[in-house]
């Protein structure tokens, strides 16, 4: 077991992602050793695709799930809001290291004020939650886009957008610090269930992986991950329904804020939970704001 096969998805932020994990690992046996194995997925091979409707489900994850299926890697290690609402048969989550910042920024070409958005100011993200949210802040125009980190700041200095949304959690990994940077605050722009976290993934009957592996599991990320995941899995949302979730633990309790939009963006609720166990929470808080 010393050397172990991880796979990954080949952008800059998915590499840098792993190397952490082991790092974190090696540092708890310095015995592992660890080979990169990077898994083209089919959010990779379809840059130009929209992530919308027509999008599968687990587009980012899928080939890396079936290379752990079939034993041509030992683990792999996902951003956790990539995996899809149900959990894979066969595979299990053995380690949630500890979440990086879980809000979005704001980056602009031009210096900005938050409450003084430019009235027709165009925005990009590929995200629907980011999309409904900022439709509902202030008279933006939202455009659609994908790709990695530098893509996206790329388009900003072409000049052929006034801003982008993007996680400062991909941000902080990348050691990246762009001038007209607005934190988003969660009070209007609550985030993706599980975002800032890693998922480290392999087969659920390896019992002594998941134990080497465990070894770098945060209790209170992982928390604070399942109420937000049970949340989006109980209102049988995927990524392309705009759904955003934000737990933290306060005095033992888990506090969930959640919100739900519509698809079109034009219902919307929002609404928050309390309790110690984070599936229960999670499935409470869902109950409450399900459309009817």
């Amino acid at each position: 077991m010393n050397r172990l096969r991880v796979g990954t998805r080949g952008s800059e932020l998915a590499l840098r992602q792993t190397e952490s994990v082991c790092m974190a690992l090696t540092a708890a046996n310095p015995k592992l050793e660890f080979e990169q194995v990077v898994i083209q997925t089919y959010g990779d091979l379809s840059p130009d695709q929209p992530i919308d409707a027509s999008f599968p489900a687990g587009g980012f994850v899928s080939a890396i799930e079936r290379a752990l299926l079939d034993e041509h890697i030992d683990f792999a290690v996902h951003s956790y809001k990539d995996l899809q609402t149900q959990p894979t048969g066969g595979l299990v989550i053995a380690a949630i290291p500890h979440r990086e910042p879980s809000h979005d920024v704001l980056i602009s070409r031009k210096p900005i004020l938050l409450d003084k958005l430019p009235e027709g100011m165009r925005i990009g993200t590929s995200s629907a939650r980011r999309r409904a949210q900022l439709l509902r802040f202030a008279n933006v125009e939202v455009v659609s886009m994908r790709g990695n980190v530098a893509t996206r700041l790329a388009k900003l200095h072409q000049q052929t957008l006034d801003g982008i949304v993007l996680a400062a959690a991909g941000l902080r990994r990348l050691n990246l610090s762009p001038a007209n940077l607005i934190d988003l605050p969660t009070d209007h722009f609550l985030s993706a269930p599980g975002q800032g976290a890693l998922a480290v993934q392999t087969q659920v009957d390896d019992e002594d992986l998941i134990q080497e592996l465990s070894a770098i599991d945060h209790a209170e990320s992982r928390r604070v991950v399942i109420a937000e995941r049970t949340f989006l899995e109980q209102l049988n949302a995927g990524c392309h329904t705009p759904v955003a979730a934000l737990a933290s633990i306060r005095n033992g309790l888990i506090e969930l804020d959640g919100e739900l939009f519509s698809d079109d963006g034009t219902r919307f609720v929002r609404g928050s939970q309390s309790g110690v166990d984070p599936m229960i929470v999670g499935r409470q808080l869902a109950d409450l704001l399900k459309f009817e």
